[in-house]
């Protein structure tokens, strides 16, 4: 199984996270969900605009980020509105 380690950067505050996943595709909605649940912890005027979810291979690869204002659509932190594809995952290389 591969292994990723997401850096999770909120509130002028950065947490490491490991885990093995099944497959490098899992690896964006995983951030996608790290970056809602650690939205839906802080206090609701929170300013997340440079709060993101970075993803790193077991190489230590940057392999896509994904900025909270773009998984919350612009609209206020827990309202999202339905989504077509992976939203605000930027993907590298």
């Amino acid at each position: 199984m591969p292994s990723f380690r997401f850096e999770v950067i909120a509130g002028g505050q950065s947490n490491m996270i490991k885990e093995d996943l099944a497959s490098v595709e899992l690896a964006s909605p995983r951030a996608v969900e790290l970056a809602k649940g650690a939205a839906s912890t802080a206090s609701p005027d929170a300013d997340h605009s440079g709060s993101r979810v970075k993803v790193y291979d077991a190489a230590g690869y940057l392999i896509a980020t994904v900025n909270f204002s773009d998984v919350f659509g612009g609209g206020p932190l827990g309202q999202t509105e339905p989504l077509n594809e992976e939203p605000g995952v930027k993907r590298s290389g």
